[in-house]
């Protein structure tokens, strides 16, 4: 394990407001500190990151989503804690947290950085000509899903890969994850698994109408256009919160981005050590499936 330098003073948290364990863990985490001689504060908003050493997860993979997305624009690195299910994201769990924060102030850490995707969806805004379209930007860590929005319905999406057309899909959605999400929406939809470390895109069809039905890896610097064709909306999600509705003729590009999540690794947890628990894939289970 690395040993690096003592960081500043100043942390912060993101804490999941619903769940009584990350609540009390927080009010550890303030009496730690303030024994310890630290600041810590609790994190809302992006700006609040700047000037901090580290901020803590405190809930489930959705929190640290949040967390990350908060502390991406700073780089400030970010230790889950899991206070949700088996948390794919999450570091630690909570009886570990006391020694986590004595290592992690003792420089004894390393930093694990992940790629995330730099997402542009374009828009003509209701009531104005053609011509006209608003562009808004989002960043995500795990993946961009552009699927339909009403049951009963496929949607009919153009996708263009390094400015070539590349197919024309009828399906119920299109997934474009990163390493890090390909253990999310896209391995529900079929989709490999892929180390978190690499730099690499998936698309992931979602009940695809057509023959042509596999998921691609594509490579990060692969620029993706996703443009609705004639027929139903699409929804466009990120990161599963959904961000907007795109209407026939309107498109969204996805690209790697040029910052990487920073996540504090402790060397406790490792990414198919989490992934054999989770499927219960041991020599025994395998063995039943191979007899």
């Amino acid at each position: 394990m690395n040993v690096r330098n003592v960081p500043q003073k100043r942390i912060g948290m993101v804490v999941h407001p619903e769940r009584k364990g990350a609540i009390e863990a927080s009010e550890f985490v303030e009496a730690w500190c303030e024994n310890a001689g630290y600041e810590v504060l609790r994190v809302t908003k992006a700006s609040q990151c700047q000037g901090l050493s580290l901020v803590l997860s405190l809930g489930g993979d959705g929190t640290m989503l949040r967390a990350i997305d908060l502390c991406l624009v700073y780089q400030v690195p970010v230790l889950g804690v899991n206070f949700g299910h088996l948390g794919y994201l999450t570091e630690i769990e909570p009886p570990e947290l006391g020694k986590a924060l004595e290592n992690f102030f003792a420089g004894e850490y390393e930093l694990e950085e992940r790629m995330t995707l730099d997402i542009e969806i374009s828009r003509q805004p209701r009531g104005t000509s053609e011509s006209v379209h608003e562009v808004e930007r989002f960043v995500a860590l795990n993946e961009l899903v552009v699927e339909k929005s009403h049951s009963g319905n496929v949607v009919k999406l153009n996708v263009s890969i390094a400015d070539t057309h590349f197919l024309d899909y009828e399906a119920d959605g299109l997934i474009i994850a990163t390493p890090t999400g390909s253990t999310a929406y896209s391995f529900s939809a079929r989709g490999p698994v892929v180390s978190p470390t690499l730099r690499a895109m998936i698309m992931t069809p979602i009940s695809p109408h057509m023959l042509f039905d596999r998921a691609l890896v594509l490579d990060s610097n692969e620029a993706v256009e996703i443009r609705v064709l004639q027929g139903p909306h699409a929804t466009i999600m990120v990161d599963g919160i959904n961000r907007h509705v795109l209407a026939p003729n309107e498109s969204v590009k996805v690209r790697s981005s040029l910052l990487n999540a920073l996540v504090i690794k402790l060397g406790k947890r490792d990414f198919r050590v989490i992934l054999k628990s989770k499927f219960g894939l041991t020599e025994k289970s395998m063995g039943s499936i191979l007899d």
